[in-house]
């Protein structure tokens, strides 16, 4: 049995093999660490979108490790206005997949999701949300890219609080796939803490 040779330094940073650098693990490990130090608590005992998005370097290795979850054949990103569109454009700029803004629009019937960019029926789109809660903007964001006769590949969060995002979205035939839970960034923020 033969194993590959690794490729030489240049060849994997044209590939964008990072790996060359340290593990995936080892990132993922230190960008949990300074999403916690950036965002944990600014707001009580929770993860603060607000404070990680606005960070450019944990938004560009956010970006880099979240690339590779983005499934085969998705043909476009959606952000939503405001806190998922920074994430959205900072994905959309690392893997070269087009962006389409979510935005709430006033129309006749009240205020609605508007979806703005370049859409159409039947290509593949993956809904990019920094945080995830109960799920209910991600599910609005699906609603809307359905209207468009677009399908959704899925739902890509950055952090899922574990507040009922996967279920809801598994009731409208979506799958989250987030990289941090609220439960893993808290144990990294208390880490160390008495308990009390």
């Amino acid at each position: 049995m033969t194993t590959a040779r690794p490729p030489d330094f240049l060849t994997a940073l044209a590939v964008g093999d990072l790996s060359v650098f340290q593990p995936d693990d080892v990132r993922r490990d230190e960008l949990l660490a300074d999403l916690v130090a950036a965002a944990w608590g600014t707001h009580g005992e929770f993860i603060d979108a607000d404070q990680f998005l606005t960070k450019p370097t944990v938004l560009r290795r956010l970006a880099s490790i979240l690339a590779a979850r983005v499934p085969a054949g998705v043909d476009r990103l959606v952000g939503r206005d405001p806190h998922s569109l920074v994430l959205g454009a900072a994905l959309a700029l690392e893997t070269g997949l087009p962006l389409v803004v979510a935005r709430v629009v006033e129309s006749g019937d009240g205020p609605r999701l508007g979806l703005h960019g370049e859409l159409h029926a039947g290509e593949r789109v993956l809904v990019v949300e920094g945080v995830t809660g109960t799920g209910a903007s991600a599910a609005e964001a699906v609603r809307a890219v359905r209207e468009r006769g677009a399908v959704v590949a899925g739902v890509l969060a950055a952090v899922d609080r574990g507040h009922g995002a996967a279920e809801l979205l598994e009731g409208v035939a979506v799958t989250l796939d987030r990289l941090f839970s609220d439960d893993e960034l808290r144990r990294t923020a208390t880490r160390g803490r008495a308990a009390s």
